[in-house]
């Protein structure tokens, strides 16, 4: 069952974020030809800890409720799917990491760099998360966003 909070982002979106990933890989499908796209959804307790510690109203403060990554081979691909995806959604590039890393401060990890296109897109006037890493980057990004995420959200 949907949370009400989540009903309700997926009712002014329009869709599903099955639907909105399938989008996503047919803006890129004409240039990016081996390309992963997997998604989720935020998880509500999660969500409701990151509208508190971001002093949001409700969750349309958060970019991230719908959260779509697209996994690519190498840096220019990313780019070219960053490209694609520029022409079929609205947003903005929210962070390069690619270009300038954002250097993680978590003990274990402390030195190692994050690497990541974040693009803030929207569908209907709703934001949604677009990340975009290589293979390589992505197993990297992964296990330091679980640790990340333990500790700012339980």
């Amino acid at each position: 069952m949907l949370d009400r909070n989540i009903a309700v982002y997926q009712m002014r979106v329009g869709c599903t974020i099955k639907t909105l990933a399938e989008k996503v890989k047919y803006a890129m499908s004409a240039d990016i030809k081996r390309a992963k796209v997997v998604y989720r959804v935020k998880n509500p307790e999660t969500l409701r800890k990151k509208i508190q510690l971001k002093k949001g109203k409700n969750i349309f403060s958060v970019d991230d409720v719908y959260g779509i990554r697209i996994i690519v081979e190498s840096v220019k691909d990313a780019y070219t799917a960053l490209k694609s995806i520029r022409r079929q959604f609205p947003g903005y590039l929210a962070d390069d990491f690619i270009a300038k890393p954002k250097i993680w401060s978590d003990p274990g990890f402390k030195g190692q760099k994050l690497r990541l296109l974040r693009f803030v897109a929207y569908e209907n006037n709703v934001s949604f998360e677009i990340q975009i890493a290589t293979n390589a980057f992505y197993e990297v990004n992964e296990s330091h966003h679980q640790v990340h995420h333990k500790k700012r959200y339980f």
